[in-house]
């Protein structure tokens, strides 16, 4: 707090390190209030996170901080936002995301949504009363009835519509790092960037999520679909010129241009593709494709036709405009015209920037071309620019300075960059490492895989509750876990294609676990559904096996980012940067999903070796402390006496 406090209010940054259960939450807000109503011009507080379990955290941290308030003073008023269809009360909310969007707009847009269109004055005082989470807001809009005594009104318009009066907004990231969400969605609650003091939750997963934002893929079959839609768009624009006297031929004119282009773009890509795929080695699964020359091969597909050039501007452009229903259980959320848009305006936006890697690979016999950002600062680094200072803080935020780097953090404002130790981890968290284990590749064998299971049975055997094991992949999860023998234990693991409910589900089964005196190991991945975000509150886990190191696979876009990296931070801070840093910061996420507040006790096993030497371990920060075993049953007798100081998990939620 007074680190924070010392920089907020001058609009500067707080980049904060900070272990679970030592109250972030409370401390960001207090400090962000404090600078929000000390400002001449109040300002307001966004509160983005990218996990809903998250919000419910805030609201209640609000409670709480309005019950301690002097009497006669003024509330904090806070708005809870989540995605348009999760807030609605209207029956299209059960449809699929695409559909629902189209659905919802067409509402809207011809105002026959009687919830939409009522006047949202009325509510709006009972929504400043009492911070409300999402559901309570959506069951209070459900039931609210207008002077005519006709129930419900929308949600999220309320939401949105009573931002600006807000002390708090909590929201998703999207709301400031995606640029298409962040123009129509500020301007909609009457925010400015400017007057917002930002907190960023979880903020280690800000630079990946700002790349993901940036993420597209191109491939032939990509190129047809968008053809088949700008044909079926065109064909529809004609019916309505023929009935509305020529009121659409400029945008038809355009549209036949277009069509000709991608039919030429449709013949031309998968020869190209072919020639990108004969350079591929027999050790390669992907190659680096300079931007400017995709977009030579999309240039050559614009030259004349019928005497007419088309600019690369004009195609983009018309692309995003098309409109055509979508099949309903169609996954992707926008038509491929829109996607095939997105693609090309990344490249011709980026072309000349060395942040962008372009990368051909095979999908089946499919060829196709991925867009990658290197680096998240050329989005974040002007927001943080253009916003009125706050607060970056993570569990696993390490160090603070990789990520102001990363996020560039503008240098011309007040900038705190802190790493703070907890003071109940040491005890109640003990850190075991097993030096004769590791996932290396040229280390992996079936008795190396013998081993790391010794290690695991032996923590079984003396944990007197569950455990949760994390691999850093799905292979390894197979090859270790799936294959294995685990008696004595019901065994939960994670699949890909696993969703929020199945998520819940398994959270569920171990409290029911509990209750029912059965003991369960839950297994997933690095960096997947079950390492990051999920709350095991209640000390439902007892420990927690991290097997190997994440590192990211050699690949084309991998030795783009270390190139990156190198050229813009050092060649020092290649290796960190873009391999082992990523790759602790994703453990010590898994680690500490057991240790949810300050009474919480778990074990936590390393089964690899290579945590303790030196590249590695300065990856960790300075105040973990790690005991070794040298084998399983060392591994047994630390995990025993651990459970005998402290046999019963903490009490409360």
């Amino acid at each position: 707090m007074e680190d924070g406090a010392a920089v907020v209010a001058d609009g500067g940054w707080l980049i904060a390190a900070a272990p679970t259960g030592l109250g972030k939450t409370a401390a960001a807000l207090a400090v962000a209030l404090e600078a929000a109503r000390s400002d001449e011009h109040q300002k307001t507080i966004l509160f983005m996170t990218g996990r809903q379990s998250q919000h419910a955290i805030v609201v209640e941290t609000v409670r709480a901080i309005n019950e301690r308030l002097s009497p006669g003073e003024q509330k904090v008023r806070l708005v809870d936002l989540i995605g348009q269809q999760g807030m609605c009360i209207h029956d299209i909310s059960q449809e699929s995301p695409w559909v629902f969007g189209k659905l919802c707009a067409n509402l809207r847009k011809e105002k026959s949504c009687s919830f939409w269109m009522k006047d949202v004055s009325e509510i709006r005082p009972r929504i400043y009363q009492d911070p409300l989470h999402v559901e309570e807001l959506s069951d209070i809009c459900r039931n609210h009835s207008d002077g005519q005594g006709r129930p419900g009104i929308c949600p999220w318009k309320v939401a949105r519509e009573s931002a600006s009066g807000a002390d708090i907004v909590v929201c998703d990231y999207n709301h400031i790092f995606h640029e298409r969400v962040r123009e129509a969605s500020l301007a909609a609650m009457g925010l400015n960037l400017e007057e917002l003091i930002l907190i960023v939750d979880e903020a280690h997963n800000l630079p990946d999520r700002i790349r993901r934002g940036m993420e597209r893929r191109m491939t032939a079959t990509l190129i047809r679909d968008a053809l088949f839609e700008v044909q079926e768009y065109l064909g529809e624009e004609q019916k309505i010129n023929e009935k509305e006297d020529d009121s659409k031929t400029d945008s038809i004119s355009r549209l036949i241009l277009v069509e000709g282009a991608l039919k030429r773009l449709r013949q031309r890509l998968p020869v190209w593709f072919q020639g990108l795929k004969n350079q591929l080695k027999s050790d390669q699964d992907d190659i680096a494709v300079p931007a400017k020359t995709f977009l030579i091969e999309v240039q050559n597909a614009l030259s004349s036709h019928l005497g007419e050039p088309l600019p690369l501007r004009t195609l983009v452009t018309t692309l995003a405009e098309v409109e055509v229903e979508m099949d309903k259980d169609e996954e992707e959320s926008d038509t491929a015209s829109k996607r095939l848009s997105e693609v090309i305006n990344i490249c011709s936006d980026l072309a000349d920037d060395p942040a962008l890697a372009v990368v051909f690979d095979l999908m089946g016999d499919e060829g196709r071309l991925t867009t990658h950002l290197l680096d998240p600062g050329v989005v974040a680094g002007p927001l943080f620019e253009d916003a009125s200072g706050g607060i970056l803080m993570s569990g696993t935020l390490f160090p603070p300075t990789m990520y102001r780097d990363l996020l560039r953090i503008p240098t011309s404002k007040m900038t705190c960059c802190e790493e703070y130790e907890s003071p109940f981890l040491s005890d109640r968290r003990p850190v075991i490492v097993a030096n004769d284990v590791t996932t290396r590749f040229k280390d992996r064998s079936e008795d190396m895989t013998k081993k790391i299971r010794s290690h695991l049975h032996a923590l079984l055997r003396e944990t007197p509750g569950h455990v949760a094991v994390f691999c850093p992949s799905y292979s390894q999860l197979k090859e270790i876990i799936e294959k294995g023998s685990w008696p004595g234990r019901r065994v939960i693991i994670e699949e890909r294609a696993w969703r929020k409910r199945d998520i819940e589900k398994a959270i569920a089964s171990l409290h029911s676990a509990r209750r029912q005196r059965q003991r369960v190991m839950l297994a997933g991945v690095f960096n997947a559904k079950l390492s990051e975000g999920i709350d095991y509150s209640g000390n439902i886990l007892d420990a927690v096996a991290c097997i190997g190191l994440p590192l990211a696979p050699p690949s084309a876009r991998q030795k783009a980012m270390e190139s990156y990296v190198a050229d813009r931070f050092g060649a020092g801070n290649r290796w960190r940067y873009a391999s082992a840093q990523p790759a602790m910061n994703s453990i010590l996420q898994a680690m500490g999903r057991p240790i949810r507040k300050a009474e919480d006790r778990a074990l936590v096993l390393l089964l690899e070796r290579r945590v303790k030497s030196g590249g590695f371990r300065s990856c960790l920060p300075t105040g973990l402390t790690m005991v070794d075993s040298s084998d399983s049953r060392i591994t047994g007798r630390h995990a025993k006496r651990f459970f005998q100081r402290h046999p019963e998990p903490a009490k409360g939620m």
